[in-house]
C-alpha cells in the first residue's frame, strides 16, 4: 500500500513535476522494456466532476483519491469494482482529498487544509498539530494506525515541518537535517519507516527515517540539486527521483544506502519512481522517446510502459498495493487528470 504519499497540493506537484522532468539528453537509456499489454481503467468520478484522481490503494483494491475541479476537489472511495462513495466534511467545509487508506479501512487525508482521519463508520477526526503550525496535511497510515504528514509554519508561506502521529492521535514532530527550511514525510512502511525530503541550503535531499525517528541523508546525485524519497517499503527500501544536469533518474535506495538508478523507457530521458510494495514491485513514470509522461512499473525484468487511456497523452501511478494494481490517472487532451487502476501483478 506503499503510495507517493506527499502534498497531493495541485500546484507544488505540477511546480514539482516540471522540476524532476527537466529535459536531457545524454543520460543513456538501458532499460530493458515492453509496452504492457494492461492498459489503465477508467474510474467514474463524481457527476459533473471534470477532474479526479487516485492517491491511495489498499490490499483489498479498494481506491481513495480526490474528485470535483482543481481548485475543489472533493474526497472519494472507490469499491474493488469501481463504485464510487464521496467522503463526509463537516458542514461549511469545500475542500477535501484522501490520499491514503490502510487495511482497516481507516482514511487519511485533509479537509480544508487540516489533517483528519475517516474512520470506517464514517466519523472524522480531526489530527492536531504542534503549536506554531497551521494547514495540517495526513499523507500516508500504516495498519497499525500510525499517520505521517507535515504541516505549515505560521506565518510562512512554503515552510512545512514533518510530523507522525501514532494510533490515539498523538503528534510528534520528525527529526531534521541541520539548517532545513522545510521538512515533509512522503510515504510510510507497514515497519515504521518514513520516505520524505528536506531543504536545506537551496537543495533539497531525500531522506529516510527510522521506526525510532533517527534521520537519514540520502544524497543527491552528481551536479543535481533536488533528490526526493517518494515511496518507502516494509525493510526501508526508498524510492524517488533526482535530478541532474543531465536528466532525471528513477532511484532505488537499498536500507543500507545503497543507490540504484533504475531503467529508462527506450528514447526516454527522464524517470521518477513513486511506490513500492512488499514484493519489491516499483511504480511511478517515465518520458517516452516522443517526450510524453507515461505510468510505469519497475520489476526485475526491468521497466514496462502502462500507457494511458486511449487519446491522451500522459498518464501518472501514485499508489500500488501487494498484489500489484496500481491507482494514479492519465491526463485527457485538456489536461484534465482521469482516475485509472492498472490490475497489474507483480510478474
Amino acid at each position: 500500500m506503499s503510495s507517493l504519499r506527499a502534498l497531493r497540493r495541485p500546484a507544488f506537484y505540477a511546480a514539482l513535476c516540471t522540476i524532476l522532468f527537466i529535459a536531457g539528453n545524454s543520460l543513456p537509456a538501458t532499460a530493458r522494456s515492453a509496452v504492457s499489454g494492461v492498459r489503465p481503467i477508467e474510474l467514474p468520478g463524481l457527476p459533473g466532476a471534470p477532474e479526479s484522481a487516485v492517491y491511495g490503494i489498499d490490499n483489498d483494491g479498494v481506491l481513495v483519491g480526490s474528485s470535483g475541479t482543481a481548485d475543489e476537489p472533493l474526497a472519494v472511495r472507490w469499491s474493488p469494482a469501481g463504485a464510487i462513495t464521496r467522503l463526509p466534511m463537516p458542514s461549511g467545509a469545500t475542500v477535501s482529498e484522501a490520499l491514503d487508506i490502510n487495511g482497516t479501512g481507516v482514511i487519511v487525508g485533509h479537509i480544508d487544509s487540516r489533517a483528519v482521519r475517516w474512520n470506517p463508520g464514517g466519523t472524522i477526526t480531526r489530527l492536531t498539530v504542534p503549536a506554531g503550525l497551521t494547514e495540517g496535511y495526513a499523507i500516508a497510515i500504516n495498519d497499525k494506525g500510525v499517520t505521517v504528514g507535515d504541516a505549515l509554519v505560521e506565518g510562512s508561506e512554503d515552510g512545512y515541518h514533518a510530523l507522525r502521529w501514532t494510533a490515539a492521535g498523538a503528534v510528534t514532530e520528525l527529526a531534521t537535517l541541520p539548517g532545513a527550511d522545510t521538512t515533509v514525510a512522503t510515504s510510510l512502511s507497514s515497519a515504521g519507516f518514513i520516505g520524505g525530503y528536506v531543504d536545506v541550503g537551496g537543495l533539497r535531499h531525500a531522506v529516510r527515517w527510522t521506526p525510532e525517528g533517527a534521520i537519514t541523508d540520502l544524497g543527491l546525485l552528481p551536479g543535481g540539486t533536488i533528490s526526493i524519497a517518494w515511496g518507502i517499503g516494509p525493510t526501508g527500501t526508498a524510492v524517488g527521483g533526482a535530478n541532474s544536469p543531465n536528466g532525471s533518474r528513477a532511484l532505488r535506495w537499498a536500507p543500507n544506502g545503497q543507490v540504484t538508478i533504475l531503467d529508462l523507457l527506450p528514447g526516454g530521458t527522464d524517470a521518477r519512481a513513486v511506490a513500492i510494495n512488499a514484493y519489491g514491485t516499483i511504480a511511478g513514470d517515465a518520458s517516452t522517446s516522443e517526450g510524453h509522461r507515461h505510468a510505469a512499473r519497475w520489476t526485475a525484468k526491468g521497466i514496462t510502459d502502462l500507457g494511458t487511456l486511449p487519446g491522451h497523452l500522459a498518464s501518472d501511478i501514485y499508489a500500488i498495493n501487494d498484489c500489484g494494481v496500481c491507482g494514479g490517472f492519465s491526463f485527457d487532451v485538456n489536461g484534465d487528470p482521469h482516475a485509472v487502476k492498472w490490475e497489474t501483478t507483480n510478474e
